[in-house]
């Protein structure tokens, strides 16, 4: 009873992320897969990645441009709401290639992403962090 309890809930989980990372991956569409290998490319020098390894650190990248794709054209965020949120992203990209990449690679990596992948601070920072309901507008 145990055992077939066990195996029905690692069914469940087991579909569950196969659906989340498939609804990732069809919103990975070819400019964002362009822009993820572009970025890459960017890293490789510094990094000297394998292939596989390189494919891992692409993919991550194309995960979360997707993610920031979708703060950017979010019109119920705020400008400093969307920064606070895309900083929030960064953090975690800078997290989970911890993940792809070995000690050494990670810290450079660290060393040399805001140069690669900056984020655009808002020209003004009196805005409040406020949700605006299209509704009302």
């Amino acid at each position: 009873m145990m055992k077939t309890v066990l195996l029905v809930v690692f069914a469940v989980f087991n579909n569950f992320l196969s659906f989340s990372q498939t609804l990732y991956a069809l919103k990975i569409d070819r400019k964002i897969r362009a822009e993820a290998i572009d970025i890459t490319a960017r890293y490789q020098p510094r990094l000297v990645m394998g292939s596989e390894q390189a494919l891992q650190f692409q993919n991550t990248v194309a995960r979360f441009l997707v993610k920031k794709k979708a703060v950017e054209e979010d019109e119920t965020l705020s400008v400093k709401a969307k920064y606070e949120l895309l900083k929030k992203l960064s953090s975690r990209e800078t997290s989970e290639m911890a993940d792809v990449l070995e000690s050494y690679r990670w810290q450079e990596y660290i060393r040399i992403k805001n140069a690669i992948q900056p984020i655009e601070k808002p020209i003004s920072n009196d805005e409040d962090l406020i949700v605006i309901n299209p509704r009302d507008h």
